[in-house]
């Protein structure tokens, strides 16, 4: 699958809801990123028994999603890893209401912080920039997206690209601090032994 097919959020939506998977795409992708953030090596193995956890009841998924899945794992770990900061958010398109698009937001935040704290518990372990970033996105999650405002439509959509943006700064900042590092010594340790 393409990668731009694959980073759909309609697609997956379409194929969320034929398989009866009552999370939203945001969601899923959130719990990946939050994982390989704090360290979970990119491997379906580990990370597909805490999807289907948090997705399905514990209940594994049908063939096709499951390959679907190790799909996302696989290229939202190599964006995460690639230098150029091309890391893409899984939320609708700009063509969607902007109610829409906040509330996937929302829901991608919050998926990235359970994913987080699946592997790091203990933020005192972690540096005051991660934390920060932490602090920062638990602030996203709390965005009011039913509160009206005077701002024009423009200023919104202005306001939402750079609320993007910072998450996925923030996101990649736990990433290249805490999962790479993880990562990267638990693969030192293997080739040692």
């Amino acid at each position: 699958m393409t990668s731009q097919l694959l980073l759909n959020y309609d697609h997956w939506t379409s194929q969320l809801d034929q398989h009866s998977v009552m999370a939203s795409a945001a969601e899923v992708q959130g719990l990946i990123a939050g994982m390989l953030s704090a360290g979970i090596p990119a491997d379906a193995g580990t990370i597909l028994p805490v999807l289907y956890d948090f997705l399905n009841d514990g209940q594994a998924l049908n063939t096709h999603l499951k390959g679907l899945i190790e799909q996302l794992i696989a290229e939202t770990a190599k964006q995460l890893a690639e230098e150029d900061y091309s890391l893409q958010l899984l939320l609708p398109s700009d063509d969607d209401a902007m109610a829409e698009r906040l509330e996937a937001m929302i829901e991608w935040a919050q998926a990235f912080l359970v994913g987080f704290a699946i592997q790091q518990t203990d933020l005192s372990l972690v540096s005051p920039d991660v934390r920060e970033a932490i602090d920062q996105l638990t602030e996203v999650t709390r965005i009011d997206i039913y509160t009206e405002d005077d701002a024009s439509d423009a200023e919104n959509e202005e306001s939402y690209f750079l609320v993007l943006e910072h998450m996925r700064l923030l996101v990649l900042t736990c990433f290249n601090e805490v999962g790479q590092k993880f990562t990267i010594s638990e693969v030192a340790a293997k080739t040692l032994h």
